[in-house]
């Protein structure tokens, strides 16, 4: 397995719109990709990545919470692959989300994300399946779904207001 290269911010790529998995899903290749995406999530301790945040555009996105040190108060969830996406929305229950990117390091910023969702999408081995998700593990889906829409979680907040440098966060807002 392989650590990709997390592209940043400015990166044109995080701003197009990622294309369907198809066939390719059952390739060697892509499936060794899948396994270079977990890698490179756990080695920067992310929440989740998605396809685009290493110069891929397809949607597909990798999520798992276990003792992760850049959210030490955060509830577990096991690993999921997740391709071709969708969310439903199950009410209309914001909860405000203090949300960092790999592809924006050191920086914190807050916005409204969806409480309760239903995820839906395919896993590595191209069967269907269909999730109910709340706190944590909603907003991160919804996180990485957008970074398949070319949204990054800048474009989501209200206001720049609680945009912080991570040291910051920590000492001010944590």
């Amino acid at each position: 397995m392989a650590i990709l290269k997390v592209i940043k911010m400015g990166h044109p790529t995080l701003r197009m719109k990622s294309g369907h998995v198809g066939n390719e899903l059952h390739s060697f290749e892509f499936q060794a990709f899948i396994d270079d995406l977990i890698h490179t999530m756990r080695n920067y301790n992310g929440a989740g990545i998605a396809a685009p945040q290493v110069a891929c555009l397809k949607r597909v996105f990798v999520m798992e919470m276990q003792n992760n040190p850049r959210y030490p108060n955060k509830d577990s969830f096991l690993l999921k692959v997740v391709i071709n996406p969708e969310i439903e929305f199950t009410d209309n229950e914001l909860v405000d989300s203090w949300e960092g990117c790999l592809s924006i390091p050191n920086i914190r910023g807050k916005l409204k994300r969806h409480k309760n969702i239903i995820l839906k999408g395919q896993d590595r081995m191209g069967d269907y399946f269909e999730k109910k998700l709340s706190g944590f593990a909603a907003i991160v889906a919804q996180h990485e779904l957008d970074h398949l829409n070319g949204t990054l979680l800048i474009d989501r907040m209200d206001s720049m207001e609680t945009l912080s440098f991570q040291d910051e966060y920590e000492k001010y807002w944590m």
